[in-house]
């Protein structure tokens, strides 16, 4: 099974609307694919949630953080120490944590939308950062071998 690492914009893509981010979401709560973040994600998406973009109620936003609590694991993340010994990896300092965390939880993947993720040589000789189809077409292919 593959063991992947979903940044929050993605996270935030399934919970909110219908396409591959619900899909790998749906993978994740099916256990057809291990998912996992850390206190950072879980952090960001709740702050996205409970900001004022998208209007939801309490008892919206509490829904879709316990949906999102079925379809992830949560792991440890990276140390203080190591956040700072890396911060000059990324110009979104803030990315930092999600990359490290990808690394220290041995993920193959790094789901992103985030394109200095994507793009980053720096990211890529840490952890290989995909988009949510490319990782949906490597399962779906890998399924479908006899």
């Amino acid at each position: 099974m593959e063991k992947v690492f979903v940044d929050a914009n993605t996270i935030i893509s399934g919970l909110l609307f219908h396409g591959n981010e619900a899909v790998l979401l749906k993978l994740g709560k099916l256990r057809a694919v291990q998912l996992v973040v850390n206190y950072h994600v879980m952090k960001e998406v709740r702050k996205v949630l409970t900001g004022k973009d998208f209007h939801l109620e309490d008892e919206e936003q509490n829904r879709l953080i316990k949906h999102m609590l079925e379809c992830v694991s949560l792991v440890e993340g990276p140390s203080r120490k190591d956040i700072k010994k890396h911060l000059g990896m990324l110009k979104d300092k803030k990315d930092v944590p999600i990359v490290l965390g990808a690394k220290k939880a041995n993920c193959e993947y790094l789901i992103t939308g985030d394109r200095e993720l994507l793009t980053s040589e720096k990211v890529k000789k840490l952890v290989n950062p995909v988009t949510t189809s490319e990782l949906l077409e490597k399962i779906f292919k890998l399924s479908s071998l006899p």
